[in-house]
């Protein structure tokens, strides 16, 4: 396990009793997004690998699947989720319950490092691993009617699914502080989702990092929950599914005479209406050099409702620099809770 919760300091009292953007939430919530990568209690579960462990065999599934279920049941039974169970505790969480339902996972914690601060509870999803149910939730990206009104991202409405009973239930058993939603990548996707059935007027807030676009419009009338869209430079996860770039190339496809043009465009409109939600915070791509204090990342700036010019200006720069890795290189969750604890440090001096 990586190093959590290295800036104690900024753990000191974050200001829930507010659900405006705080450089301290933002960081806090980044690091339980990187730290839901971890094994969970739900699923290292020995009885539950057993099981998979008969289905892998009776599958006839190859040597190494078997292997890896087995290592899985022996850290088990080592005791592997009690390692997540102690980072959350010496950073004054506790863990209530977590989730793992055909390969979507997230947990509930509550944070109360005690004095006047009256607690919160974080509800944390995983993001995209190389797993097949999560490579299935990115590709299924087709928008389909949404419960409430709408359309949303079918994969990540089918995975958030398989969770919603659990976790809704899990709330009602805790309620009271208020609720903090967070995920980074798919997982942001899925946090963006339960804010919109779960807690869509709550008193909380969601935080999501290099989140995708998930719905149309309509999809997120209803919310009042605020909702903070954090976005690492020329990480490329928030740009798709395609919003009104796509809108655009799809009507276009449709004016051109012939059959086979409307039925791609038919098709295509599966795919027409994506828009982002929320609030975005957008953080540039300084090299990674210390100030006079040591903090990194020395000419960090984060931008809250940046420029459209200037920030496609730096992401196409980018782009270019790396040949397009530089979508892939921005995406990783801890470059997000890097730069997001040098600022909070910067404006939160001792």
């Amino acid at each position: 396990m990586g190093s959590y919760f290295e800036a104690e300091r900024l753990l000191n009292g974050p200001p829930v009793t507010r659900a405006a953007y705080s450089d301290r939430t933002a960081w806090i919530m980044a690091e339980l997004s990187r730290l839901v990568y971890e094994p969970l209690p739900a699923e290292v579960s020995i009885t539950r690998l057993v099981h998979e462990i008969k289905e892998s065999v009776a599958a006839g599934e190859d040597e190494d699947a078997v292997a890896s279920l087995v290592k899985r049941a022996m850290e088990a039974e080592q005791g592997t989720s009690t390692e997540l169970v102690s980072i959350l505790r010496e950073a004054d969480f506790e863990l209530l319950e977590s989730f793992d339902e055909g390969g979507t996972q997230a947990f509930l914690a509550r944070f109360n490092p005690g004095g006047s601060f009256e607690g919160m509870l974080i509800l944390a999803f995983r993001g995209t691993e190389m797993e097949v149910a999560d490579i299935f939730a990115d590709i299924k990206a087709d928008l389909r009617s949404a419960p409430g009104g709408g359309r949303v991202h079918r994969g990540f409405l089918e995975a958030f699914e398989r969770v919603k009973e659990p976790i809704s239930r899990a709330l009602d058993r805790h309620a009271g502080p208020p609720l903090y939603i967070t995920g980074h990548s798919l997982g942001g996707a899925l946090a963006t989702l339960a804010t919109r059935y779960l807690e869509k007027d709550g008193t909380g807030a969601c935080y999501t990092f290099g989140g995708p676009r998930v719905g149309d419009r309509d999809f997120f009338s209803g919310i009042k929950t605020p909702v903070y869209r954090v976005v690492n430079a020329a990480d490329g996860v928030p740009r798709v599914p395609f919003g009104y770039g796509f809108n655009m190339f799809s009507g276009f496809i449709g004016l051109f005479p012939g059959s086979i043009p409307k039925r791609i465009s038919s098709f295509l409109e599966n795919f027409r209406g994506y828009t982002h939600f929320g609030y975005q915070v957008f953080l540039n791509a300084p090299p990674n050099r210390p100030d006079e204090y040591g903090v990194p990342f020395k000419k960090l700036r984060v931008d809250q409702s940046p420029n459209f010019f200037r920030k496609a200006r730096l992401v196409l720069f980018r782009w270019v620099k790396t040949w397009g890795a530089a979508a892939a290189q921005d995406h990783g969750s801890g470059e997000y809770a890097e730069k997001l604890k040098a600022y909070a440090l910067r404006r939160n001096p001792e």
